[in-house]
């Protein structure tokens, strides 16, 4: 903007327009994500001074020692619980509460029974039942509505104000078997993780099973320890939940609408864990006279609290201070806040943009005609000050001020401005029109111009689908053509080729000798470019097979009349743009993607197919339309890569393609199946059968070398003779681009 009455407008219309785009997409995936990383941040930053938890929680983990020492896990039965909690009533606890579910009756229904008289034995005791809040579920229950839970001592609370439909919902639950439940308080384990970032960010106090309200563990165990009835505790939803204590006074637990609280992490490793099997052998040698160590917690009037703590079982999951906690931990996590009365507090919204507009116009204001240095330095140094605020408020006091989408529309809103500034004074400095004189393909610039955008050096990610050829041993070519003949024979080559992925819409980025690198979908975009590229394929092995006819009809060399090109094509994201120096740069293509595309390319040759497509292409594709037939040749990891991809062969337009070539695909298919099951001799069967119907056959066809099924016979006589590992994932791993 040069004029000052421009400027005036941008320095007062900014900072509203900006605090408006804020709040629309104050919830969007992207900046939750990015705000989490910003809180998980601040919890780790604070944890050396993270005080200690409460003295009276103290968990109890069925780790890989007790699993060494018992059973393994799935031999495990209630009789083992049952024996634990008859040996626990030396040291009773005020609360034993289990973080499991038992929701199946035993093979032998007496383990049942003695697990039930174990549990009897504390009136406190707590066992967990599971939400069932699956599509599935719902779905069934539209049409065979479930019957209400019968949780037996436990009841539904009667006091909940609010809109219960926001609570985390189920039409029914996997609860104990009747005669545990009669035996025990019941409460709802689900802690499910955000949808963000798979962290457990908010906890669910109470939950909906079917028109009821009931208790979550932490929740349960509150109760329990302060001896309260469902009658005495008070749910308002979207502020809290109360919980008379039996002492005088009352638990006040914030809550938001949907009845979770925001779980104020403390460092986990703050709460030790002591093994299931461990603690039961000390109670035994106690009874002996043994002294009780200090490292084991004592129980007796302790909260103690029974989960999964052995790597590889299921209920882990990530926290702010490692990528795998047992989930249990943040049960007790959530206690110990409620225990210490420490709970988050959050900044609202709308006083988070009030106070941020009022920054934004005073900043603003103060460095409109600031040299550029400072006009960028001093928004850089306001929002370092507001980082450490932020940090420094979430250590004293639990007070979350939001900081990424802040931090970000403050420094984006400054850069803006400031790169006006700079694109005003520099205005005359534009590239001039015969910088199009730079882009080595014609097409291209005619593309650019026709989009009305200015060539400049830099790309940007979008979606497209890549394309690489190549002739087959096309070095042999080389040596036995003379050189007019061989420019000749390329011109006709690469112009036919050429011709079709142009007419349909592609992009040529370039020749590399023989062969042709093209994209579909940039620069401009082009629907369905998946679909394009495959279509595009089958038209040039078309013409390619038109090619070896008429070069056959001249008289053409042996080598000329047998050529046949090999096609890859790869679909996702890539930096497309103008790549090189200043004064020389093309329009191409780079990513992850492209070299994907490429090893396609290259990789059709192990499998003796020309044209090979990721499984990225081939779903794209199916969403245009599904006329084209596919063979799923195998799932790869290609050279340079580390993830494995599923591969495709492009057969032809269904219209084409004959019966026998339908019964070799499936043939195909079967015997990968086979193959996948470790199943040899079966796998060879099918494979050798799908063989002799293979559309290429080396003994027939001119310039075949192999095909798919013949690779895969003699792939599983390696295996045979070489089995892979029990875990054998079915990846096959190629050594070669």
């Amino acid at each position: 903007m040069s004029s000052d009455k421009s400027q005036f407008f941008a320095l007062i219309f900014a900072p509203p327009i900006m605090a408006a785009i804020m709040w629309s997409v104050w919830s969007s995936d992207v900046v939750r994500r990015l705000e989490n990383v910003t809180v998980d941040w601040r919890f780790v930053a604070r944890a050396e001074t993270d005080p200690e938890p409460d003295p009276r929680i103290a968990l109890i983990g069925i780790g890989g020692v007790s699993l060494e020492n018992i059973a393994r896990w799935q031999d495990w039965n209630r009789s083992i619980h049952a024996k634990f909690l008859e040996t626990l009533t030396h040291r009773p606890p005020a609360v034993v509460a289990f973080d499991l579910f038992f929701s199946e009756k035993s093979v032998n229904g007496e383990e049942d029974i003695v697990f039930a008289d174990a549990l009897a034995l504390y009136p406190s005791a707590i066992t967990g039942m599971y939400l069932d809040t699956s599509k599935e579920t719902f779905e069934w229950h539209q049409k065979h509505p479930y019957p209400p839970v019968s949780l037996f001592a436990t009841k539904a609370f009667p006091n909940v104000t609010g809109d219960v439909s926001n609570l985390l919902t189920g039409p029914t639950a996997k609860t104990p078997v009747e005669v545990i439940a009669q035996s025990s308080w019941t409460a709802s384990v689900n802690s499910p993780p955000s949808n963000i970032d798979g962290m457990r960010r908010k906890i669910p106090l109470i939950v909906r099973v079917g028109e009821e309200v009931f208790p979550s563990l932490v929740l349960q165990i509150i109760m329990q320890l302060e001896e309260a009835n469902r009658d005495s505790v008070a749910i308002e939803l979207g502020r809290s939940i109360t919980v008379p204590k039996k002492s005088g006074g009352e638990w006040v637990i914030p809550i938001d609408e949907a009845g979770k609280l925001y779980i104020n992490y403390r460092d986990t490793a703050r709460l030790p864990m002591v093994e299931y099997y461990s603690v039961w052998q000390q109670i035994l040698r106690s009874l002996d006279g043994a002294p009780w160590p200090l490292e084991v917690p004592p129980l007796e009037d302790q909260i103690v609290i029974i989960g999964q703590s052995a790597e590889g079982l299921s209920d882990f999951g990530p926290t702010p201070y490692s990528a795998e906690d047992p989930l249990f931990r943040v049960q007790a996590t959530v206690l110990d806040s409620i225990l210490r009365e420490d709970y988050l507090r959050q900044i609202p919204k709308s006083i988070t943009l009030i106070t941020w507009m009022i920054i934004a116009w005073l900043t603003l204001i103060a460095l409109r005609k600031a040299p550029f240095s400072v006009a960028l330095g001093v928004p850089v140094l306001i929002t370092s000050g507001l980082v450490f605020l932020a940090f420094y408020l979430f250590d004293k006091y639990s007070l979350l001020i939001p900081l990424a989408l802040p931090v970000v529309g403050f420094l984006f809103m400054h850069t803006t401005i400031v790169g006006d500034r700079l694109a005003s004074e520099f205005r005359k400095n534009r590239y001039i029109r015969g910088v199009f004189g730079s882009y080595v393909s014609p097409e291209i610039v005619n593309q650019i111009i026709d989009s009305g955008k200015t060539p400049e050096l830099g790309g940007e990610k979008v979606d497209i689908t890549i394309l690489f050829s190549d002739i087959q041993g096309f070095s042999t070519f080389s040596e036995k053509l003379e050189p007019e003949e061989l420019v000749e024979l390329m011109v006709e080559y690469l112009s036919a080729l050429t011709d079709i992925l142009t007419d349909k819409g592609g992009c040529l980025d370039k020749y590399i000798g023989d062969a042709i690198d093209a994209m579909f979908g940039a620069p401009l975009p082009l629907d369905g470019h998946a679909y394009i590229g495959v279509v595009s394929t089958i038209e040039m092995q078309r013409k390619q097979a038109g090619l070896r006819e008429k070069w056959k009809s001249e008289g053409r060399p042996d080598l000329v009349q047998n050529m046949r090109t090999r096609i890859g094509l790869n679909t996702g994201s890539a930096v497309v743009g103008n790549m090189g120096s200043r004064r020389r740069f093309n329009y191409t293509m780079m990513g992850d993607n492209v070299n994907l595309g490429a090893r396609c390319e290259s990789g059709a040759k192990s499998y003796g197919v020309y044209t090979m497509i990721t499984e990225a292409t081939y779903l794209e594709a199916r969403k245009t339309a599904d006329d084209i037939v596919y063979r799923f040749l195998d799932q790869i990891v290609v050279k340079g890569r580390t993830l494995p991809v599923k591969v495709y062969e492009v057969i032809e337009t269904r219209d084409r393609v004959s019966d026998d070539t339908l019964r070799c695909l499936d043939l195909y298919s079967q015997g990968f199946e086979s193959y996948l099951a470790m199943q040899w001799d079966e796998a060879i069967r099918l494979f050798e059968e799908a063989s002799e119907l293979e559309p290429f056959q080396p003994d027939r066809d001119p310039g075949v070398g192999t095909n798919p099924s013949r690779v895969m016979i003699a792939r599983c006589g390696i295996l045979k003779t070489s089995p892979p590992p029990a875990d054998w994932d079915g990846v096959y791993r190629m050594t070669e681009k």
